[in-house]
């Protein structure tokens, strides 16, 4: 970029003249006739103004004004759908974007955020998360989930702990994580992850009988998490300050046919 500017700069004529160059064109100067900055750029409207020449006099520069004018007021005043878009889009370009703004907000909260890092904690917790539901260990999910998703991970855990029925907890893969929204939800950042987990489709009784799917069952699994920036960091016993915490407050999950 730099290179580019100061050949541009050349090209004006900014670097110093020849001694000949100058004299002749205090000469032509001198007799009315344009130097030679007039005659190579005398379209650009700075140089024509020194060189006594106004672009604006002209009858061609006078109806292309009108012409843009016309098209400005038509533009402006039109009901087409595409102009509406565009003005739309516009407005979220000027005014930042909602990720962009959630990631303003992000790293004002946490200034040694890395979403990078964030996505390699979220594929360390995800089986953690995942195994705490499937024991229904209500105690560990809360160290990870909101109070909203926690309410209703409480009323799953409740249904099948009523039907006495146990879920094999046996995580065997989790694939990478990916982003796929980053936005501010209620005034806090909120980021929707996607990965996906095999694991062992096995339900058993409360006798080990198996009543669904089999020990041998390999299902994959698809699994949406929004998780929601917490305002604050907290405070450690040895007075240390942690970033704030990500809960997650939303939690989707898809099973898939069995892969062995």
């Amino acid at each position: 970029m730099h290179a580019q500017l100061m050949t541009g700069m050349n090209a004006m004529g900014l670097l110093k003249p020849r001694k000949w160059m100058t004299h002749r064109d205090e000469i032509l100067s001198r007799c009315g006739i344009p130097c030679r900055l007039a005659l190579q750029f005398g379209h650009i409207p700075f140089v024509s103004q020194m060189a006594g020449f106004k672009v604006e006099d002209t009858r061609a520069y006078q109806k292309g004004q009108a012409f843009v004018d016309d098209l400005k007021e038509k533009y402006e005043t039109s009901d087409h759908p595409m102009v509406h878009k565009v003005e739309e889009y516009k407005e979220r370009v000027f005014s930042g974007s909602e990720a962009s703004q959630a990631m303003h907000e992000i790293r004002t909260r946490d200034p040694g955020f890395d979403m990078n890092v964030f996505l390699r904690s979220i594929k360390l917790d995800a089986p953690v998360v995942t195994q705490a539901f499937l024991k229904h260990d209500m105690g560990q999910l809360s160290d990870h989930c909101g109070p909203e998703i926690m309410q209703r991970l409480e009323g799953l855990c409740s249904a099948l702990k009523q039907q006495e029925l146990y879920e094999d907890p046996t995580i065997l893969f989790v694939g990478d994580v990916e982003v796929v929204e980053v936005r501010m939800m209620d005034g806090d950042p909120f980021v929707i992850c996607q990965f996906h987990c095999q694991q062992l489709k096995c339900v058993r009784d409360k006798f080990g009988n198996v009543v669904e799917g089999s020990p041998d069952t390999i299902h994959r699994v698809y699994y949406f998490w929004g998780l929601q920036q917490e305002k604050e960091g907290t405070v450690t016993a040895d007075g240390e300050l942690l970033p704030p915490r990500w809960a997650i407050k939303d939690m989707l999950w898809q099973s898939m046919l069995a892969l062995v």
